[in-house]
């Protein structure tokens, strides 16, 4: 698989988590999950690292952004409550 297939799958997990719903979110997380890992593979596969680094960052990104993870030390984007 070459970067810009790679790429697309980044941009496809991002935007399953873009336009999920409070119903949807769940799934919509394991898609993005599943998608990120396949992206992960591919760039370790072809060699790229920058793609895996980026697929890897927006792994470690899904894990802690968890909803209703509070955890102290973290905060709500600017202009969020």
């Amino acid at each position: 698989m070459d970067g810009r297939a790679i790429f697309e799958l980044i941009v496809r997990a991002d935007e399953r988590l873009k336009y999920a719903t409070e119903a949807t979110a769940e799934a919509r997380r394991a898609q993005a999950r599943e998608l990120l890992e396949r992206a992960l593979a591919e760039a370790e596969a072809s060699g790229n690292e920058a793609l895996v680094a980026q697929a890897r960052t927006r792994l470690v990104d899904l894990e802690s952004d968890i909803p209703g993870d509070d955890q102290p030390g973290r905060t709500a984007p600017h202009g969020s409550s």
